[in-house]
């Protein structure tokens, strides 16, 4: 199992220090979906949706994936998303 670093990547997408980052608030949302908001100098920055595993069809447990989705800014004009392997531990802090 890997450690997947959420607040490092959105601080590389954004062009700031992870230090700059910290994380307002962790909501989940039954057992398939997290969502995390980040903040900067008070302000909400950006919002992690982590959704699964997803398993397609006949996958093992193990198998799946995580969907990671970041909207980075105010609306959900600056979007991405990533795959990660189901056994990959995500650390959003």
């Amino acid at each position: 199992m890997s450690k997947w670093d959420a607040r490092g990547w959105l601080a590389g997408l954004m062009g700031l220090s992870q230090r700059d980052l910290a994380v307002r608030s962790i909501d989940h949302y039954g057992a398939g979906e997290t969502q995390v908001r980040y903040e900067h100098a008070g302000d909400v920055v950006a919002r992690l949706t982590v959704t699964g595993p997803v398993r397609p069809f006949l996958t093992p447990d193990g198998q799946g994936r995580w969907e990671v989705r970041a909207q980075i800014g105010p609306g959900t004009q600056d979007v991405h998303l990533i795959e990660l392997p189901e056994g990959d531990e995500i650390v959003y802090g």
